[in-house]
C-alpha cells in the first residue's frame, strides 16, 4: 500500500470523526437547511467539502442522536425547506468534544516538540 493511499484513508477517518463537530459549530448560532450547511462547509475549508446528497445521512444520524432537530419553513422559490438547529444536548456535546479535541491537539503538539520526560514529568 502506498503512502498517499494511507494518508487518504487517515484523512477520510479524521473527517468522518469531525463532521458532526463542524456541523454543530456551524448551526450553533442559527438554523440552516441541508444545502446551506453543505455549501458553508465547503467554503470554510476543503477538509469539510461534502456533496449535498452525502450531508443528509449525517444530519439524519445527528437528529436520531438528539444533537440537532429540524423544522419546516416555507420557501418563496419552491417547496418548504427543512431547517436544522442545535439542541441543548448538541450544544453540550459540542462543548465537551471541542474540549477533548483541543486536549488531543495540545498533547500531539507536546509529543511533536519532544517536550516530555520518560518519567512522566513535563
Amino acid at each position: 500500500m502506498n503512502k498517499n493511499n494511507n494518508m487518504d484513508k487517515w484523512m477520510v477517518q479524521l473527517r468522518k470523526g469531525t463532521f458532526e463537530l463542524a456541523i454543530l459549530s456551524l448551526i450553533r448560532t442559527r438554523a440552516m437547511y441541508g444545502y446551506e450547511i453543505s455549501a458553508a462547509l465547503k467554503t470554510t475549508s476543503h477538509v469539510f467539502s461534502i456533496s449535498e446528497g452525502a450531508i443528509y445521512p449525517i444530519l439524519k444520524r445527528m437528529t436520531e442522536k438528539g444533537l440537532i432537530e429540524y423544522f419546516w419553513k416555507d420557501s418563496i422559490n419552491g417547496p418548504g425547506r427543512k431547517y436544522y438547529q442545535i439542541t441543548l444536548e448538541g450544544s453540550n456535546v459540542l462543548t465537551d468534544r471541542l474540549k477533548q479535541f483541543k486536549e488531543i491537539h495540545d498533547a500531539l503538539i507536546v509529543l511533536r516538540e519532544g517536550d516530555i520526560d520518560p518519567n512522566g514529568k513535563k
